[in-house]
């Protein structure tokens, strides 16, 4: 006899957590996060609260939840399958993945978050440490393991590549992050080709780090 099936369809539970952290993010951005709790979330999206706590135990749990679903998306494209690249194969998944990491860290979402972190010394208490693995260090992580898909199998000292991701995203997405947080700037009005200028220049600067540490020819990006 064939057994039943309990719970939810995994298709369910995806598209429930989906409408979760929609309705989770409408409120840590529009409230301050003393008035962002599993109940508030509960009532506004008409979702129980038991459904929501099958999915986080708590609020900074379910940050990180906001957070990790914004970084998610750097992982498309499949990248770790690339071999060995020439300067040709490079230059997409590269400058694709810079791309994608600004779109992600500079988002109005994020920027208000970021804000939200670094005014309030409670709420930076509570989530800094949340933010920073769900956020930063995803993307860190993410650029490194493209970097290290095109060092040589034969190299026998492999290269520092994750100081090399920090340098480059301290460069194209810090900065501008600064700026925004400070009113000055505001990353996520560019137009797409204002932000792949930025990620070309952010190329070109470290092009002779990229060519030094992993030996690649990037004459032609």
């Amino acid at each position: 006899m064939e057994k039943r099936q309990r719970g939810r369809p995994a298709q369910d539970r995806t598209a429930l957590k989906e409408k979760v952290l929609t309705v989770a993010t409408g409120i840590l951005i529009e409230e301050d996060f003393s008035r962002f709790s599993i109940d508030a979330v509960a009532k506004s999206g008409g979702i129980a609260k038991k459904t929501i706590y099958s999915f986080v135990a708590n609020r900074d749990e379910l940050v990180g939840e906001i957070v990790a679903s914004w970084t998610s998306r750097l992982s498309e494209e499949g990248y770790e399958t690339l071999g060995p690249a020439t300067s040709e194969q490079w230059s997409s998944p590269l400058k694709a993945l810079l791309f994608r990491i600004y779109r992600t860290a500079l988002s109005k979402e994020a920027i208000s978050l970021f804000r939200m972190i670094t005014s309030d010394r409670d709420t930076r208490t509570q989530l800094a440490a949340t933010y920073n693995r769900n956020g930063v260090e995803k993307a860190v992580l993410t650029l490194s393991k493209l970097l290290m898909s095109y060092v040589p199998v034969e190299m026998a000292e492999k290269p520092d590549v994750e100081a090399i991701s920090r340098a480059m995203l301290a460069w194209l997405v810090g900065e501008p992050l600064r700026r925004a947080a400070l009113g000055l700037e505001m990353p996520y009005d560019l137009s797409d080709a204002e932000v792949k200028k930025r990620v070309a220049a952010c190329v070109d600067l470290y092009e002779p780090v990229l060519v030094s540490s992993l030996r690649l020819d990037l004459a032609r990006i």
